[in-house]
């Protein structure tokens, strides 16, 4: 009879455990940062578009204002002032920009000027495959 009390509340106390313990150990998992491009990792590939003209003055995401002549890009996980290397893989053009803005889209791993998309030569296709490298 002892035996099963014991059985029991072992039984009880693992449950409580499971109960507890699994969905803590998931909302962990789930706060992890989702960044694609870390800093121990120095290169990222995939797609690129720009930011439209009419955008110019917008406030962006550092706390500055949208200039389209100006060597900048929107990325989602990068700190505001890292500068990059993009290069344009289907014309192997490259232009260096700092990161003003932070990127919502998942669909790319990077939004430039307008200025930056000119020197890459992307302009008429509105997006390209780049590489993207931290610089500093």
């Amino acid at each position: 009879m002892r035996l099963v009390k014991i059985a029991s509340l072992a039984s009880i106390l693992a449950s409580l455990l499971f109960y507890f313990a699994v969905p803590a150990l998931t909302r962990i998992q789930e706060t992890k940062p989702s960044s694609k491009l870390k800093t121990e990792q120095k290169v990222e590939r995939g797609e690129a578009a720009f930011y439209s003209n009419s955008l110019e003055g917008h406030k962006t995401a550092c706390g500055g204002t949208y200039s389209p002549t100006e060597l900048t890009a929107a990325h989602p996980s990068l700190k505001c002032g890292t500068k990059l290397r993009v290069t344009n893989l289907r014309n192997g053009k490259t232009v260096r920009v700092t990161v003003n803005d932070r990127l919502p889209s998942r669909q790319r791993i990077i939004d430039l000027s307008y200025a930056a998309a000119e020197a890459l030569d992307f302009i008429k296709q509105g997006t390209t495959i780049v590489k993207v490298e931290v610089v500093r």
